[in-house]
């Protein structure tokens, strides 16, 4: 993925939006950190897509539930840590 600083970004953002609808994500930086992405917009639409099917407290709760049926009585502090 190609990076350019904000500056850059400003300066280029006509060339930069055609690299992103051509599939070429373009990170943008601050002070040589990233702060954003530039993506086409049906990437977007893709990663929000999915997302979305994604609902992790519910998954979690469901998790949470089979596992105290089978006797579950938690992680502990030392397994969460080698995590």
């Amino acid at each position: 993925m190609k990076t350019v600083s904000i500056a850059t970004a400003k300066n280029s953002l006509t060339e930069l939006i055609r690299d992103a609808e051509r599939g070429q994500p373009v990170a943008i930086s601050r002070r040589g950190r990233p702060v954003a992405v530039l993506l086409a917009e049906a990437e977007y639409a893709q990663l929000r897509s999915a997302a979305a099917t994604v609902d992790f407290a519910a998954w979690l709760d469901g998790w949470r539930g089979r596992a105290a049926g089978a006797g579950f009585e938690g992680i502990s502090a030392d397994e969460l840590a080698r995590w």
